[in-house]
């Protein structure tokens, strides 16, 4: 298999799967969904036309031993037995990613519901404006959420 930066990224994680079966390396199989999904694929059916229509190029990258690829299924079980924080992190390393200490990053692209961002470590800070100003759902009125 060719050495690519981007399957030498998933090398060291350790490998959950059972022995009996295993064809494709586990980090061909994280490289290819990884694409996959920065192609736009949502889903592991999408991953397959993804990996189909684009089998020769593939098949030409990443010089896999006996020149198959995975399939979505194999793709699939190998992200049910794997752990999302060394995939995360390994996936942070990849792309240069540090995050700063207490820092909240979303994997999705996603912020998280109701998050602010507060220039201090202080507990007792107040709520961001927008969190303590709600739509009482008794009422229908506007109301700030420190005076209740």
């Amino acid at each position: 298999m060719s050495q690519i930066a981007i399957v030498k990224a998933f090398a060291d994680l350790p490998d959950t799967r059972r022995r009996a079966g295993q064809r494709h390396h586990q980090a061909l199989c994280l490289a290819l969904f990884t694409l996959g999904v920065a192609a736009g694929n949502r889903g592991f059916l999408a991953i397959g036309d993804w990996l189909k229509a684009h089998h020769e190029q593939l098949v030409t990258l990443f010089q896999p031993p006996s020149g198959r690829l995975p399939s979505y299924s194999t793709i699939r079980r190998t992200l049910l037995r794997l752990e999302y924080q060394t995939y995360s992190g390994c996936l942070s390393r990849f792309f240069g990613i540090q995050p700063l200490p207490g820092e909240t990053i979303a994997l999705d692209g996603k912020v998280l519901r109701g998050s602010y961002e507060c220039p201090t470590n202080d507990p007792t800070v107040d709520s961001h404006p927008a969190i303590m100003l709600g739509l009482c759902l008794h009422c229908g009125t506007w109301v700030d959420s420190r005076t209740l």
